[in-house]
């Protein structure tokens, strides 16, 4: 049993792994002014990316950190296009594709949409170096790398870690308050506590090459984009993405379930058969890997948490994994600082499971879903003849698996339409302030139709060109799709292909322009906000004077915009450090004030 040691190292929080999701962790905690060391094993440099895309949330969160203009600007050709192609070779047919002008869908998701910012291509290669910069910018935040974590023990106080130094051959004592497991897939944190994981399990051996081949830009056969989707006479196969958007690529052979080792003879074959003629390339890496579908049964022991592919894996079919672990970090690090800095209570960390799991269940299962409708075509032994027969299963294979796609391309509902309920640190609203009510009851109040040009659906939400494009979308989808029928109960299309604003509790809050530069989102992250539309300065007062006495940082946004109070619905709205909806209602007086506070700071059993 390890000992705590006075000649240990001190910090507040110890966080294994220093990929992006550890990297997200000690940003956020460094910007709180929480105290933390992080550790990883390699010397942080990306051989082979594993991801490729940041999902419109984890923007918002980069935004708030200030480093959205670094991201931009990571060395990614701008005017790459981002289309989703269906082929059966470079230089073959193609099936069908996807347009995308940029990462986000173009123009018509910017303004109108439902967030401040777009989702942005920069693959890991390219996005460790700017989260690595943000968390060392933190006098709080100490990075050491080429050092893994030896073994580990918790008492009532704190965690004693011994830490081996692989440069020096050395050893050395972290002692924390707090320990994050973001230490991936094959976690030692997890494997310490030998916690086990619930799901499909594994669902293909698949294999990673990273190739160079200039030629591919010259390429006059297919017009090129960001992710291309190889079928084959016996079914989808590969897909080959546009690493740095020049000569360098990742092919994914995506196999079966059974383990495959893949000799340099097959893996040239594969490279060969997507690029279609003879053409010059060079394998850089060839990385085999196991696609799963696995969530921890638990995410936390005592003091010790798993954070991201510790916690869950999943099939990047979607684009979930790094998302979901960052979203996993942003929940956690403003519990750490409430309980480090005496204002949180003993339910605040235990929400981190109850809030963050459910969000991970639901999106592995939807990449599940994904990869079998990137598998929908099956065999098609006809697929590549010369004859209008084959032209014509070309022509219906490619409108179908088209269609079939659309549910991966599109899927807001997935990425920022999850609700922590139920979360003991969510105070149920007052009454209902759906946003169908809030609407009719204005219409009716009006005794009018709404004014050209606005258009509106009938639950009242604002007609915009991205809940256009996505209605379109998801119509095309369900019109023309593939029949994939998983063993299990998918979520409705609808529910994951359109996303529609909502400030009801435990939701995201909504994203409106407060002006040209400014959105609701950036009053968000430091403390808890009340958001008040109605101008209520007694409750304002009972708020601000609960919130003091617990010693929970808060404070207060009044806006009486028309357009922003039927988006929050409720006069009152109170957001958490996190982006998501506490709490709303009418009013406040002082022992429903202080009621609320201590719900939402985890200080109610």
């Amino acid at each position: 049993m390890m000992n705590a040691n006075s000649e240990a190292i001190e910090t507040e929080v110890l966080i294994v792994g220093g990929g992006p999701v550890g990297l997200s962790l000690a940003g956020d905690l460094g910007w709180r002014g929480i105290r933390c060391i992080y550790i990883e094993q390699t010397d942080g440099v990306i051989g082979q990316p594993k991801m490729d895309g940041i999902n419109v949330r984890t923007m918002e969160f980069c935004r708030r950190w200030g480093i959205t203009a670094d991201i931009r600007n990571c060395g990614y050709p701008k005017d790459y296009p981002q289309d989703m192609v269906y082929l059966t070779s470079f230089n073959g047919y193609e099936l069908g594709r996807e347009e995308f002008a940029t990462p986000s869908g173009g123009s018509e998701e910017r303004r109108l949409g439902s967030s401040p910012e777009t989702r942005f291509r920069c693959p890991q290669d390219l996005f460790d170096p700017i989260l690595q910069k943000f968390a060392r910018s933190m006098p709080t935040v100490t990075a050491k790398y080429q050092c893994r974590l030896a073994e580990f023990a918790q008492d009532g106080d704190g965690v004693t870690s011994r830490i081996e130094d692989a440069r020096s051959g050395g050893r050395f004592a972290i002692r924390s308050r707090y320990l994050a497991g973001c230490d991936g897939a094959s976690s030692q944190v997890r494997k310490h506590y030998d916690i086990g994981m619930s799901g499909l399990g594994t669902l293909t051996y698949t294999t990673n090459v990273m190739f160079r081949c200039p030629a591919l830009r010259e390429s006059r056969s297919t017009r090129l984009g960001y992710r291309h989707l190889f079928i084959g006479p016996e079914g989808t196969w590969a897909t080959v993405v546009a690493i740095d958007g020049r000569d360098n690529w990742r092919l994914s052979i995506i196999g079966s379930v059974e383990k495959q080792e893949l000799g340099e003879a097959e893996v040239r074959a594969a490279i060969e058969r997507v690029i279609g003629k003879p053409a010059a390339f060079e394998v850089l890496s060839v990385v085999p890997w196991v696609r799963r579908e696995l969530v921890a049964d638990r995410w936390r022991d005592g003091r010790v948490f798993l954070v991201g592919d510790s916690a869950h894996m999943t099939s990047p079919t979607g684009g979930f994994g790094m998302n979901l672990g960052i979203a996993d970090a942003v929940d956690l690090s403003w519990k750490m600082e409430a309980v480090l800095k005496g204002w949180g209570g003993p339910q605040l960390l235990e929400s981190y499971q109850l809030e963050r799991k459910p969000v991970a269940q639901r999106a592995v299962r939807e990449a599940s879903g994904n990869l079998q409708r990137t598998l929908s075509p099956g065999a098609n032994p006809g697929l590549l003849a010369e004859s209008y027969e084959g032209a014509l299963l070309r022509y219906r294979i490619g409108q179908k698996f088209s269609a079939t796609m659309l549910r991966e391309w599109y899927k807001l509902g997935i990425d920022l339409g999850y609700v922590y309920d139920p979360s003991p640190v969510i105070a149920p609203e007052d009454e209902d302030f759906s946003a169908a009510q809030q609407h009719l009851s204005a219409m009716a109040a009006a005794g009018s139709a709404l004014p050209a040009p606005e258009g509106y659906l009938v639950d009242g939400t604002r007609l915009s060109a991205s809940l256009l494009r996505e209605w379109q979308r998801l119509s095309l989808h369900l019109a023309l799709s593939f029949p994939v029928k998983p063993e299990w109960q998918e979520l409705p299309a609808r529910e994951v292909m359109l996303y529609r604003q909502s400030a009801s509790p435990g939701a995201r809050a909504p994203h409106f322009w407060v002006d040209d530069a400014t959105s609701t989102l950036d009053w968000y992250g430091r403390g808890f906000v009340l958001v008040d539309t109605g101008d209520d300065a007694r409750s304002r007062d009972a708020f601000l004077r609960a919130a003091g006495t617990a010693g929970v940082p808060a404070s207060v946004q009044v806006n009486n915009d028309a357009d922003l109070r039927a988006l929050y619905a409720a006069p009152l709205t109170l957001v958490r450090p996190d982006g998501h909806v506490a709490w709303r209602g009418r009013s406040l007086d002082e022992p429903r004030a202080g009621q609320l506070i201590a719900r939402v700071r985890g200080a109610l059993h």
